[in-house]
């Protein structure tokens, strides 16, 4: 590997074509703009799991999903 290849950080530069890191946001289905976090809750009876919902400040769509809390 050349010194151009190389980013300054000195970390190898990202692979292409691999699979993609999701989204901490993710894109409203219906018109494909980037939603907001509007609540966060944790599950009840599930330890380190919270429901986030996101919506869409264009169209008002919601969607919940449930993540690992870090």
């Amino acid at each position: 590997m050349s010194m151009q290849d190389t980013p300054s950080s000195g970390r190898p530069p990202p692979r292409s074509g691999g699979p993609k890191a999701p989204s901490p946001h993710p894109d409203c289905p219906k018109c494909q703009r980037r939603m907001t976090i509007k609540q966060v809750a944790p599950v009840l009876f599930a330890s380190n799991i919270d429901d986030i919902v996101y919506g869409c400040e264009d169209c008002g769509t919601e969607i919940k999903r449930s993540v690992k809390r870090a």
